[in-house]
């Protein structure tokens, strides 16, 4: 009767996708289909995959059909079939496809090649096999993956690939837990724990438990998950991503578990997140599509003024047959025509004969040329990353140009100028301050043994290391019983407040051990006792066993577990014979506190805490292996439970209650939990000091105590510290019932944001506990890297979520910041004087210079200084809300540097889209972490660092690269070639296809504006495709203008691509006058060589032929600066080419070529002495003036790559350019 009245509760509506609410049962309860009406969750989709765009029957109809929406091949299958039509055929129709069959036919190759490619990997995908429970056997079968539906229960094991999107329901770990590596879907390795859903308080879960499960239609989001799920019981309960197992995920350090599927196939998260290659459209791209439009534009004139000449010729002979020699009617035809209807057949009748005009070839002389430049990319050995094995990738394969034209580079801090591997350095704990190797004020501690100055206002600072003698309660420690309280309560909250994964053992760790073992280089695993002594006393060492773990354990020392992997004890014997000498000593000395190093307190807190705990964050990570330092050790969490092992009171067990994650809006994150020796239930809370303070309690001593703190946090942001800011909240059984059922109850619909403010309610009236500071430092290279990008005048811009001073202090660092620069910040509460503020700094009457001491503070104006400007977040969103983005911008610009904190990853994506689109510059962000997916995304060009924090931001960016430096190489020397290769092979491109379509038109004056070409059509065809084709691609891909050290010694060339100095938006014009200035020397004196002579047609046309070849070679000599064995062979290669084909047409097409003659014109042509000399003095006349233009441009108005290229010439000079 339950599983009856659920069904029918859950089927009414309309049964698809698009519904508000998905609802799943299981299928094993539910019986036959027969029974029970299901037509929505059979009408769900399978779990089949299929990638592929075509079948055998669809694919030629479906690719040509795809092919034809390129507007290129449009117009050309457009032409061909014009010159089907006999009224205005100006060539052979057969001939005219030649060109564009050829470029449907391999693209259709190459598309079908991908195809089928694809068609196997789905292949192999969907015929893998999964454990599905099957009914029939009333156990889990081996099942191939595209018969799994949904509401199926689902088995995996450990390492096997999640075959759909799960909900958890059970698995073999006791905590019902289960741990998972998301690297397949966001290239994050570290492990992340999942939870199973209870289905009943009083009974375990098996396939034939009936489930009912209420969701949100499949989507995109990744990282959200909202639902609930039916009890036996009939209750509700919540579920979140953190119950669902996403296609794609690896288990890992789990035995097994069961699921129910939700999403399956194409309704999985994974596949709706798939998508092709991006395609974005680079500035150099865009300027050659507007100057194609401007080829039409001639094209279109050219052809309406030869009509036009064509009617009005006729019309003045029309009444004459005989004058009308070169338009032949036939019988009928001339009494039913007329000049105007001649006219216009004539105009189409040029569209075909001046057809590459727009230039077909230009396209995929692109695609190749692009596609090697990525190559050169990929392999370059100097952006390769040796300690992580990284190499640059490009995803977007048409921007590489653009990466030569940045004016703008938008960089997050974290992971990306700075290493992104996080250590604890100083804490503040109430009123006390920790500070790395500081000494704390004692008879027996003189000036000489402080191993770090300390500011003088903080002499009263304790070295971090008592934190370990107050965990342990070491007797020669000077603290009240409140304030060793107060240090192991900052202790458990910074090891509880987190999402650190405690994992049995690594599976990085086991990967490698079990390669070890296979080479048999370890031995067994020894568990011997050992001592560690505190101030001359020995302690013995017991094992210590703990959820099947190893540790020792003592009263007074710290908890050290050494994992073990069972059944393989006798494995490690040499591993337990370092860790124990790391521990004990290997001179068995005593270890006194005094002279006990940071790197000494925990030996497994050095060597395998990276195996045993696991962290989305760095800064996590880190607190964690610092508290374990200091005598706190995480040893499990679940999603209901926490354990905590201190050394003074062994370990305390907390019962999670809620878990509230982090978000960048409310920049903090809580965990709710009840003290199981106590009951209590306590609120523990961290997150940024400016949002922390606001939440604490406004009474007078909490106030002082953040007051107090504010001195601390601020001197941690000057020393270029990361801040957090940790505080705690008691609440009583009916407050918090109270609150949870009200969190645990939001509308599906509106459950985020009613969520958050039921949050903001819980983090408020906090109690302060204390603040952190961990140190991020910087890579190497970063400050040279920057200086050389201002040097180029590229302006940097720096967002980063960190603390104002934290900021400052890093852009000092990394010399962002000049240290003879004057600051101007922008740190303005209330949105009314943000404008009064920008005005005032605009006017030079609100400056003042930003030094590392009060001292320096001046307002004096700073109209002849350099400035740099600092604003913050909450200004920023002053700015965009009050729409002050122009004025901003103008103040941005005359600054060289412009540095923003305190900034959310939305407010990121909004300041490179307001400098895009405002100021339309080329921008380009750089970012490690899926913080800066927007910003990356929002760019004309994306960079992704591949991190610590997962690939996220490098599969979303267009490039991926290894380290910040390597992003100078990537734009100096790969982005100048490729702007200067590509510029200069496009508008080649333009001037040779010009140049022959107005040597044709000049003919047309001579022979009445008929139609009739002088040069042969085969010619016509094939003259871009295989005469001219060849050089321009080598150009494209191998010419440099300045070796790679030079470009990357002198900064100051890379100005070349932003100034546009190459394409700019008369380059065009200039090289379309050149051409057809060369098309009359080319024309007429050819013409009035042969006037008066009895040279033919065709053989006046052949010579003209060659002559437009010659010297179009010769011209892209000019623009090319290294002349190597490849593009000179090219050259060769172009000539023989064309006197090979000229020589075989003129043998054996005969009649071929109706209704051009080309037999034996070639030979007649080359008998002809004065051909030869007519050829060299038209190339000699028509390339000079090219050659002089560019000689005084050079020697008057040189560049500074021209200069430059000057310089290298002279023998003996340094490359090295100070100023040019």
């Amino acid at each position: 009767m339950y599983l009856r009245a659920m069904s029918k509760l859950c089927w009414h509506g309309k049964p698809n996708d698009n519904q508000s609410i998905r609802t799943v049962l299981n299928n094993v309860t539910l019986g036959s289909t027969a029974e029970y009406d299901l037509p929505a969750q059979l009408s769900y989709k399978t779990n089949k995959i299929k990638t592929t765009k075509y079948s055998i029957i669809t694919f030629l109809p479906k690719n040509l059909f795809e092919q034809f929406h390129r507007l290129a091949n449009v117009y050309f299958i457009f032409i061909a079939l014009l010159n089907w039509i006999p009224q205005v055929k100006a060539f052979q129709p057969e001939v005219s496809l030649i060109p564009v069959v050829a470029v449907l036919t391999v693209t259709a190759l190459k598309d079908g090649f991908e195809d089928y490619r694809r068609y196997k990997q789905d292949k192999k995908v969907n015929h893998s096999q999964c454990l599905v429970f099957k009914t029939s056997k009333d156990d889990y079968e081996p099942t191939e993956c595209f018969r799994v539906r949904v509401g199926d229960m689902v088995k995996v094991k450990c390492n096997q690939v999640i075959p759909a999107d799960l909900l958890l329901l059970a698995c073999s770990e006791d905590l019902d837990t289960c741990f998972i590596e998301t690297a397949n879907l966001d290239g994050e390795s570290n492990l992340k724990q999942r939870s199973a859903v209870s289905l009943s308080s009083t009974s375990e879960f098996t396939p034939h438990s009936p489930v009912r499960v209420e969701c949100e239609p499949p989507n995109s989001e990744l990282n959200k998950f909202k639902g609930s799920v039916v009890t036996s019981e009939g209750q509700r309960k919540g579920i979140s991503k953190e119950n669902l197992l996403l296609r794609g995920c690896l288990l890992r350090n789990t035995d097994y578990i069961e699921g129910m599927v939700i999403y399956a196939g194409h309704d999985t998260k994974a596949m709706k997140n798939s998508s092709g290659p991006r395609h974005k459209i680079s500035r150099l791209e865009s300027l050659m599509n507007r100057d194609v439009i401007w080829c039409l534009v001639i094209l279109l004139f050219l052809c309406f003024f030869s009509a036009i000449g064509s009617g009005v010729w006729l019309s003045e002979h029309w009444d004459t047959p005989d004058a009308v020699p070169y338009i032949p009617f036939e019988d009928g035809v001339r009494n039913e025509s007329n000049p105007a209807l001649e006219g216009f057949l004539r105009f189409w009748t040029f569209i075909i004969i001046y057809q590459v005009m727009i230039p077909l070839s230009l396209y995929a002389t692109l695609e190749i040329v692009k596609s090697c430049q990525v190559y050169f990319i990929h392999n370059d050995r100097e952006m390769y990353f040796a300690e992580k094995g990284i190499t640059p990738v490009c995803r977007a394969l048409n921007i590489t140009e653009d990466l030569g034209q940045v004016q703008h580079i938008f960089s997050d801090k974290t992971g990306t100028l700075t290493e992104n591997k996080m250590v604890f350095k100083s804490c503040c704990i109430g009123r006390m301050l920790f500070m790395e190797a500081a000494r704390s004020k004692s008879a027996n501690t003189t000036d000489e043994e402080t191993h770090m100055v300390i500011d003088p206002m903080f002499a009263d600072a304790h070295d971090t290391s008592v934190l370990t003698a107050v965990a342990n309660n070491y007797s020669d420690v000077q603290l009240s019983s409140e304030a060793k309280s107060e240090v192991s309560e900052f202790l458990v909250l910074l090891a509880t407040c987190n999402t650190v994964v405690v994992s049995s053992h690594s599976h990085n760790l086991r990967d490698s051990v079990a390669t070890n073992l296979d080479n048999g280089s370890m031995d067994s695993l020894d568990t011997t006792q050992t001592t560690v002594t505190h101030n001359g006393v020995v302690t013995q060492q017991t094992p210590l066993e703990e959820n099947g773990n190893t540790s020792f354990a003592s009263s007074n020392t710290l908890n050290v577990p050494v994992t073990t992997f069972t059944p393989v004890k006798t494995a490690f014997r040499k591993l337990a014979e370092r860790i124990r000498r790391s521990f004990a000593g290997d001179d068995d000395s005593n270890i006194s506190l005094n002279s006990m190093n940071l790197g000494d307190m925990s030996m497994l807190s050095q060597r395998t805490l990276t195996s045993r705990y696991e962290a989305e964050s760095p800064d996590e990570l880190a607190l964690v292996k610092a508290v374990c330092k200091y005598g706190c050790r995480l040893l499990s969490r679940s999603s209901e439970s926490v354990s905590v092992y201190l050394p003074l009171e062994g370990t305390l067990s907390y019962k999670v209650l809620a878990m509230l994650p982090f978000d960048s809006v409310r920049k903090c994150m809580s965990v709710v939990m009840r003290r199981e020796n106590s009951q209590e239930i306590v609120v523990y809370t961290k997150g940024a000091d400016n949002v922390i303070f606001d939440k604490i309690k406004s009474d007078e001593q909490n106030q002082q105590l953040v007051k107090q703190a504010r001195i601390h946090v601020n001197h941690f942001a000057k020393d270029g510290l990361r801040t957090l800011c940790m505080a705690k909240k008691l609440l009583t059984e009916a407050e918090f019932t109270n609150w949870y059922e009200r969190f645990n109850t939001c509308s599906m619909y509106n459950q985020e944001e009613e969520q958050f403010m039921l949050c903001n309610e819980l983090e408020n009236d906090l109690e302060l506990l204390g603040a952190t500071g961990i140190e991020d430092r910087l890579q190497d290279g970063v400050s040279e890297s920057i200086k050389d990008l201002e040097v180029a005048g590229i302006k940097v811009w720096v967002l980063t979520g960190d603390k104002q001073e934290t900021a400052i202090n890093i852009g000092y660092s990394c010399g962002l910041l000049p240290q003879d620069a004057a600051i101007l910040t922008l740190n303005v509460p209330n949105a009314d004087e943000v404008q009064s503020v920008i005005n005032g700094h605009l006017e030079g009457t609100s400056t003042r210079r930003h030094r590392r001491t009060p001292s320096t503070m001046s307002t004096a104006s700073t109209q002849n200084v350099r400035k740099c400007l600092v604003v913050d977040g909450k200004t920023l969103g002053h700015i965009f809300s009050s729409n002050l983005g122009k004025t901003f911008l103008k103040l941005a610009d005359e600054c060289l540097s412009v540095l923003c904190c305190r900034t959310t990853p939305s407010q990121k994506a909004e300041i490179v889209e307001l400098v895009k689109s405002r100021n339309k510059k080329l921008t380009l962000s750089i970012g490690d972490g899926a913080n800066d997916v927007n910003m990356i995304r929002t760019a004309n060009v994306g960079i992704g660092i591949e991190g610590v924090e997962g690939k996220q931001a490098s599969m979303a960016a267009d490039f991926s690269i290894g380290r910040f430096k390597h992003l100078v190489r990537l734009l100096f020397v790969h982005g100048h070639w490729s702007y200067d290769r590509l510029a200069v092979m496009t508008l080649y491109n333009f001037f040779k296809n010009s140049n022959l379509i107005f040597v044709l038109f000049w003919y047309q004056i001579y022979c009445m504006f008929s139609g009739q070409s002088h040069i042969d059509q085969m010619y016509l065809i094939t003259f871009a495709l295989l005469f001219t084709s060849l050089p321009p691609i080598i150009v494209g891909i191998l010419d440099q203008d300045l070796p790679e050290n030079v470009l990357m010694s002198n900064p100051n060339l890379y100005k070349q691509g932003p100034m546009n100095q190459l394409y700019h938006r008369y380059s065009y014009w200039l090289h379309i006058i050149d051409s057809l200035y060369q098309s009359l020397v080319i024309f007429f004196i050819s013409y009035a060589h042969f006037v008066n002579s009895d040279v033919g047609i065709w053989s006046f046309g052949t010579i003209q032929t060659a002559t437009i070849l010659v010297s179009q070679l010769i011209i892209l000599g000019f623009d090319t600066r290294m002349w190597h064995w490849i593009y000179i062979g090219s050259n060769v290669a172009s000539v023989l080419a064309f006197m090979l084909f000229a020589t075989c047409i003129g043998i054996f097409c005969y009649t071929c070529s109706d209704p051009s003659n080309p037999y034996g014109v070639t030979q007649y042509v080359a008998s002809i002495a004065s051909s030869w000399i007519l050829v060299f003095i038209t190339v000699l006349i028509a390339v000079l003036p090219r050659m002089v233009c560019i000689v005084m441009a050079n020697s008057l108005y040189p560049t500074d790559v021209i200069h430059t290229r000057s310089l290298l010439k002279k023998p003996r000079l340094d490359i090295r350019i100070q100023s040019i």
